[in-house]
């Protein structure tokens, strides 16, 4: 189990965790895994070469816990975007908004898998569960071949449904609330956003993962990135996480508005880069 040191530790602690972790998993695997875990990128990189888990009935496994990382501009291997007029609008917005996940507020998908700390999946026959330590959210996805709800409220989660295409399982959202953002850059969407994730066991110590944005109030066309999450050492456990409402930083005025990468916005299609800090 992690120590619950390991929760607010620096990001510069935990990356020196993970390295010695990777490196006696591994030195090859250790170099690269590292490395990708903190790049998105819009290809699957070549896998470790360790065998794929599989279930009792013979399906890629996708269990375990998994070390997500913050990757804070999903968008970066394909910017600039291909923003609509209301879209760019958005996007230059962000500089003036607060971000919602300072007040607390549910991440949304897909940003839900690029905030910080694990989550564990627990695989089943007609369902995948998704456990997140960030928010203590969750999400359950059905793989019976149900269709979206016919009378199910916009949500920051949406309605996902699941299916799978071989050894890929594939979630489709809808019905997202415009109260989310889809990363810390603050890339934006609309409430007509819809989002396809792809979730690939690729090695015994590796997930691949891929999100289709698909938002034609914002974007003129859709666009996919995706990044590799690593497994999390084996005695690594889901804890617990608090977001509250009673923020002294929120009641005294001091959460600024902007994205949380600290980037700006200057009317383009790209952010400014993030703002120096001394």
């Amino acid at each position: 189990m992690r120590h619950a040191s390991l929760v607010v530790t620096s990001s510069v602690t935990m990356a020196a965790a993970l390295n010695l972790w990777f490196l006696a998993v591994s030195p090859a695997f250790a170099q690269r895994a590292v490395y990708e875990r903190n790049v998105v990128l819009t290809e699957q990189p070549e896998p470790d070469g360790t065998p794929v888990p599989r279930t009792a009935d013979g399906r890629a496994d996708l269990s375990g816990v998994w070390n997500k990382a913050i990757h804070q501009n999903t968008a970066a291997p394909v910017e600039p975007l291909p923003f609509t007029p209301d879209g760019l609008k958005a996007f230059n917005d962000v500089a003036n908004i607060i971000d919602p996940t300072a007040r607390c507020i549910l991440p949304g998908v897909p940003r839900v898998n690029n905030s910080p700390y694990p989550m564990q999946i627990m695989q089943m026959p007609d369902r995948v569960v998704f456990v997140y330590e960030y928010m203590h959210n969750f999400r359950v996805i059905y793989t019976d071949g149900r269709g979206h709800r016919e009378n199910w409220e916009a949500s920051l989660m949406g309605d996902s449904i699941g299916r799978w295409d071989g050894d890929t399982l594939v979630i489709d959202t809808v019905n997202l609330t415009d109260r989310t953002r889809l990363d810390d850059h603050g890339n934006v969407h609309s409430d007509a956003l819809h989002v396809i994730e792809r979730w690939r066991r690729i090695s015994a110590n590796e997930l691949w993962y891929e999100a289709t944005i698909d938002d034609q109030k914002y974007y003129t066309e859709p666009w996919t990135t995706g990044y590799v999450i690593p497994l999390a050492p084996p005695d690594w456990e889901i804890m617990e996480y608090a977001c509250t409402d009673n923020n002294k930083d929120l009641y005294d005025g001091h959460l600024q508005p902007g994205s949380l990468s600290g980037s700006g916005r200057d009317g383009t299609a790209l952010a400014t880069p993030p703002i120096s800090r001394e």
